[in-house]
């Protein structure tokens, strides 16, 4: 039996990308002290960068930003 499909209200959308920037935003720190390291991989880096940019953009479209009014429209 199939379940229906749970739906995010917009405050939990909204604390979920929150959730997600902060987590990327931790390892983007760890990421600059790793990278400060002698004793560091490019591999480890890259997998880092990576994880951030993947983090982000979830974050992004889980909760993307409202539309900016057209200036020229009103």
């Amino acid at each position: 039996m199939l379940e229906e499909p749970t739906y995010l209200t917009l405050s939990e959308r909204k604390q979920i990308a929150e959730l997600l920037e902060r987590r990327a935003n931790e390892i983007a720190g760890f990421s600059s002290s790793y990278q400060r390291s002698e004793n560091h991989f490019g591999s480890v880096e890259l997998a880092l960068t990576r994880e951030i940019s993947r983090l982000r953009t979830l974050a992004v479209r889980v909760n993307p930003p409202a539309p900016e009014k057209d200036e020229e429209a009103e």
